[in-house]
């Protein structure tokens, strides 16, 4: 098995595929889940002992338990890729309480009474309107889409609009078991959750943790300590996560980036096509040319406004420069590329410098959205 030429490829694509979507299922993906399940023992390996993660595969499923660093701009996201507000992580959360040791086939009425039982006893109230309904419907749309539940007569979209709609369940209780990252017991709050599923932030296990999680791991961000043990064994995790991921890495004096040169590592790319994209690589170059020391959301809105008068007409027709300000801060600041002070000050990290200040604007297509940024 060992001297098959094709191992460590098959290693690294399924170390991969783990890393961006950490819950694969068979019916989903039947190769690579088979792929997974053929090297789960060596994953498992590379995962605890690398970075300190959690590998569980079974029959059909394969879970990836991340913990020790958790990023804040990776939430749940819907089928549209519209991040979970706080009411549905709620309701989601009463889901699984309500499903944990239930039958595995309840009808939706059921099992929405559960949930309302589940609310009671946590003391949060329900009042059953749309708006609760609808984070219901999210709820469990996402685990439907995850193989958790299976509509098995009549779909949960119903209840969004009509509070007597049913629908008939399949509840995947060993999946339910598998969702939760942290362990539960005893724990009193949520912050409490928080800091068990956050773990270590030093030693060589961490340093990897942010290497492969973060677009880049700023020298500034870690304890001097920490920063000159990972130089000093710079070699060594290269070939980590090279052998792992396919990833190379990139050091500098002010930090280090884990580089995925096809894309298939990455969940959000830059620079990029669409207006939020574009202009964020404008007001990157704005930042780092004009405010090095950082600008206020009022100064940043005029710039806005100046981009918007120069390039709007490339820009979706809709561009409002204070709420473009909020989503193009949001990918500089994902992107590593910023760092946002408690009163709302935007100021440009190091790693901002390397890219261009020369942009070109393409033709837009016909909905106004930016085709070619360079």
């Amino acid at each position: 098995m060992h001297d098959d030429p094709q191992r460590a490829g098959e290693l690294t694509g399924a170390a991969r595929a783990l890393l961006v979507r950490p819950w694969r299922t068979a019916e989903a993906d039947r190769p690579l889940f088979l792929l997974i399940r053929r090297h789960a023992e060596q994953l498992d390996r590379w995962f605890t002992q690398r970075l300190g993660y959690r590998l569980v595969v079974g029959t059909d499923t394969a879970r990836l338990v991340k913990s020790g660093h958790i990023p804040a701009d990776r939430p749940l996201r819907t089928s549209t890729q519209r991040p979970f507000t706080a009411r549905e992580y709620t309701v989601l959360a009463l889901v699984l309480a309500a499903t944990s040791a239930g039958p595995d086939r309840i009808s939706l009425r059921d099992l929405v009474l559960q949930v309302r039982s589940a609310a009671a006893d946590a003391g949060i109230a329900l009042d059953g309107a749309t708006s609760e309904r609808r984070a219901l419907v999210t709820a469990l749309r996402w685990l439907v889409e995850h193989g958790v539940v299976r509509e098995l007569d009549r779909s949960v979209t119903g209840y969004e609009t009509d509070a007597d709609a049913d629908a008939l369940l399949e509840v995947r209780n060993d999946r339910m078991a598998l969702l939760p990252g942290a362990a539960l017991v005893d724990a009193h709050s949520a912050d409490e959750l928080l800091d068990r599923a956050t773990g270590e932030g030093t030693g060589r296990a961490a340093l990897r943790r942010r290497l492969v999680e973060d677009p880049v791991l700023h020298a500034d961000d870690v304890s001097p300590e920490d920063w000159t043990e990972l130089r000093r064994r710079f070699g060594e995790e290269s070939r980590y996560l090279e052998e792992m991921f396919g990833l190379g890495v990139e050091a500098r004096a002010e930090g280090a980036a884990a580089i995925d040169v096809d894309g298939g590592c990455t969940d959000i790319t830059f620079p990029a096509g669409g207006t939020t994209a574009h202009a964020a690589l404008l007001l990157l170059d704005v930042l780092t040319t004009r405010h090095r020391e950082g600008a206020d959301p009022d100064v940043l809105d005029g710039e806005l406004r100046e981009l918007l008068a120069r390039y709007g007409r490339f820009w979706r027709k809709d561009v409002d420069p204070e709420n473009l300000r909020v989503e193009v801060v949001g990918l500089l600041a994902a992107m590593a590329l910023v760092t946002v002070e408690s009163d709302g000050r935007v100021r440009p990290r190091p790693i901002a410098a390397r890219f261009a200040p020369v942009v070109a604007v393409a033709d837009a297509d016909d909905d106004g959205e930016q085709q070619s940024l360079l």
